[in-house]
């Protein structure tokens, strides 16, 4: 990792602390502007890794990008915001393939998905029928593919990209069941961290090289 690359993902983990503390503190102004903040001072960061595979950093940058459009979009457009997530998930999917593959990490990844899908997804796609069904298909679209996205990331056997990829995973099911279940105490302040945490970490992955399992 460059000197650069240190210096900008320690401002992006400061723009991140001070949005979570602009969540909790409800100064929501000040938290849209921080939020993508983040995601900028990370696509800088992969842009300055300097021993990184040329096809890795345009996809992780799109998906960075994705992720930006979201963030802005989630605001006042939730339909909007999810299409950019799933996308951005879709070509998280894409780099996490070029990295190679391992079918213990991947089998591990697949029960963990599985498990969280009986605790947690059964129940949002529930609540979303019930709620608003108009975002069933949708929402049962985005947990086949936000689980897609875990498995391929566990199976890169990278413990950044594995940690990240649930982390991920946990912020996205935590804004369904928020927003289609029940209201969960501090869910805003959870999702913001566990959202800019997983970012922070898959980007990582770029540098973390695979266990040889």
């Amino acid at each position: 990792m460059t000197l650069t690359a240190l210096l900008v993902l320690v401002l992006a983990s400061l723009l991140a602390v001070a949005d979570w503390v602009a969540v909790a503190r409800e100064r929501i102004p000040l938290a849209r502007l921080l939020g993508p903040a983040v995601i900028c001072a990370l696509v800088v960061v992969v842009w300055s890794f300097d021993d990184v595979d040329g096809a890795w950093r345009a996809l992780f940058s799109v998906a960075l990008a994705l992720s930006l459009v979201r963030d802005v979009l989630a605001p006042r457009w939730f339909a909007g915001a999810v299409v950019a997530s799933l996308f951005a998930h879709v070509v998280y999917v894409v780099g996490f393939q070029r990295m190679g593959w391992s079918w213990l990490w991947a089998a591990a990844g697949i029960v963990v998905v599985l498990l969280a899908a009986g605790a947690y997804a059964a129940h949002v796609v529930t609540g979303v029928r019930a709620t608003s069904p108009l975002y069933t298909g949708t929402v049962v679209l985005y947990v086949g593919v936000v689980s897609l996205m875990v498995v391929a990331a566990a199976g890169t056997g990278r413990p950044t990209a594995v940690a990240g990829a649930f982390l991920f995973y946990a912020s996205d099911t935590l804004v369904g069941w928020n927003r289609f279940r029940a209201p969960t105490p501090y869910a805003p302040v959870l999702i913001a961290v566990a959202y800019h945490l997983a970012q922070m970490l898959l980007v990582l992955s770029l540098t973390v090289g695979a266990p040889g399992l």
